[in-house]
């Protein structure tokens, strides 16, 4: 069996999200726009904080959070792919926003001095990470210390996160070798008291959580193909290094699996929940 490497994941996982950074935009734009706001709802941003987005990807919730702290705010986005980096950057110009900033680097070793932020953001970051525990103790470091707040999203259970939880399902059945003990997984945080742990074991304190469920719409099943293969760089690759029968039996599997949620008015409807944690430094 397959052991995790840690480092070894980080290096791939720099790679394949910078390489698949425009698709990831192109289909997951929208659909972690409307999933980062209640986080921006619950993070309660104000006008002149310092706001750091970890694994803010192409720009999001960054760049909205930017609007929320002007003026004389300032939003700093940190991502370990470059690629993501790029698009954040180029969205920024073209949007006109001058106070949020882009920088690489990794969330296990945060490149800035304690209590720097007032509010640290996490949009679905951190079940892509491989030491949680340190990445969330770096968190609450660059936190203002009794004053700064943690704002983070993960998903829910595969039973309710069906969205992602479909193509999770349809993975661990036709190619149970992509499962890696020990690797990251999408639903880690998902059961209930799991991230309230978490946060407590990091040194968080006033710890709540929400669920808020939201609903994917496409027009075809082989929409939402596209979208679950455009927003995960792992997928992707998966995809491209497994026999091609395989491959093919996912997407069909898939495809078929997301027929089952279209409504009376030819429309396919799948539901999703999310996780949002608060926390004070």
């Amino acid at each position: 069996m397959t052991s995790f490497d840690p480092v070894e994941y980080k290096v791939i996982e720099r790679q394949v999200y910078s390489m698949t950074a425009s698709g990831y935009d192109e289909y997951g734009c929208k659909v972690f726009e409307d999933l980062a706001q209640p986080l921006l709802d619950a993070a309660s941003l104000l006008p002149g904080q310092h706001i750091l987005d970890v694994a803010c990807g192409p720009g999001i919730p960054s760049l909205t959070a930017a609007s929320l702290v002007a003026p004389g705010g300032v939003v700093t986005g940190i991502d370990l792919a470059p690629g993501m980096l790029d698009i954040a950057k180029k969205k920024a110009e073209e949007k006109g926003i001058s106070n949020v900033v882009f920088r690489e680097g990794d969330a296990e070793a945060l490149p800035f001095p304690d209590d720097s932020f007032d509010v640290v953001l996490c949009s679905h970051g951190l079940v892509h990470m491989t030491d949680r525990m340190k990445a969330l103790q770096e968190m609450r470091r660059v936190l203002k210390r009794m004053s700064g707040t943690l704002a983070l999203s993960v998903w829910s259970t595969p039973d309710r996160a069906i969205v992602i939880g479909i193509v999770a399902r349809t993975i661990r059945e036709l190619w149970p070798a992509a499962v890696v003990p020990g690797a990251p997984m999408w639903f880690d945080f998902g059961l209930e008291g799991v991230l309230e742990k978490a946060l407590s074991d990091a040194g968080f304190r006033s710890i709540r959580t929400t669920r808020h469920n939201f609903s994917l719409e496409v027009k075809s099943s082989e929409e939402y193909w596209d979208m679950v293969v455009g927003i995960s760089g792992r997928l992707q690759m998966l995809l491209k290094n497994i026999p091609d029968e395989v491959a093919s039996n996912i997407r069909l599997t898939v495809i078929r699996a997301a027929e089952h949620f279209r409504s009376e008015d030819d429309r396919i409807t799948i539901p999703c929940q999310e996780v949002v944690g608060l926390a004070m430094a």
